[in-house]
């Protein structure tokens, strides 16, 4: 398939919650680490990027976010204003036109408040953003139910022994993993029973591979894709 892209930049963000104290911008958190993966129309990585970057409003961590990436005010001393760091993802994303992938519109909402509230130029990122989040539902048959991201590399066979869940760029290279998986069709065997959440709603145990869920849907995620990117070309 063509594509209008250069790349699709797969993009993971850390942020922490700011102490209604100290929220003298309207910003309830902030962003504090970036991680980003490169990869071409055919599938293959080019890039890794990651940074931390430093709040302005708090020089904290809170202990939940903590708890859950490991990442402390320790590591902020020497991190980077945002402006700064989008300005260097840019630089590092390159010329051509380019899609940003996320796992949740929550990315996306993030980086558009805080450029906002600090008057930061959103304009030089990519204009055009997809939550495959949105899409996985369709293809794995969940009724339109909200997947987490470890849940879905689960499901589709994606191992997360040696990565650090809840750090920016491992998440986005498991992300990267499942837009490319989702992309191609290439899909592992699905658990034999779905988790405790699908059943407990009432659905049936699918016991179909995830392969066979894709391929019924593969074309119109294919079809939804090239409609975008007819759009964005038009």
């Amino acid at each position: 398939m063509g594509s209008a892209y250069v790349s699709n930049i797969v993009i993971d963000l850390e942020f922490t919650s700011v102490p209604r104290r100290l929220q003298t911008l309207g910003l309830q958190s902030e962003i504090i680490e970036v991680g980003a993966v490169k990869i071409r129309p055919d599938g293959a990585e080019t890039g890794r990027f990651s940074c931390m970057v430093k709040p302005l409003e708090t020089d904290r961590v809170s202990g939940g976010v903590r708890r859950l990436t490991g990442i402390g005010g320790e590591n902020l001393v020497d991190a980077r204003p945002l402006e700064t760091v989008l300005r260097q993802l840019v630089e590092w994303i390159g010329p051509g036109r380019s899609r940003m992938v996320t796992w949740s519109g929550t990315d996306k909402c993030q980086v558009m408040a805080e450029c906002s509230a600090k008057k930061i130029d959103a304009s030089i990122l990519p204009h055009r953003w997809l939550d495959i989040q949105k899409l996985y539902p369709r293809l794995m048959g969940t009724s339109g139910r909200s997947v987490a991201l470890g849940e879905a590399a689960d499901w589709c066979g994606i191992s997360l022994k040696g990565n650090k869940a809840h750090r920016a760029l491992d998440d986005a290279l498991v992300t990267a993993e499942l837009f490319k998986m989702m992309a191609s069709g290439e899909c592992g065997e699905q658990r034999a029973v779905l988790d405790a959440g699908i059943r407990g709603s009432g659905a049936e145990a699918c016991m179909s591979s995830i392969a066979s869920r894709c391929g019924d849907g593969l074309e119109a995620l294919l079809a939804s894709l090239r409609q975008d990117e007819a759009s964005e070309v038009a």
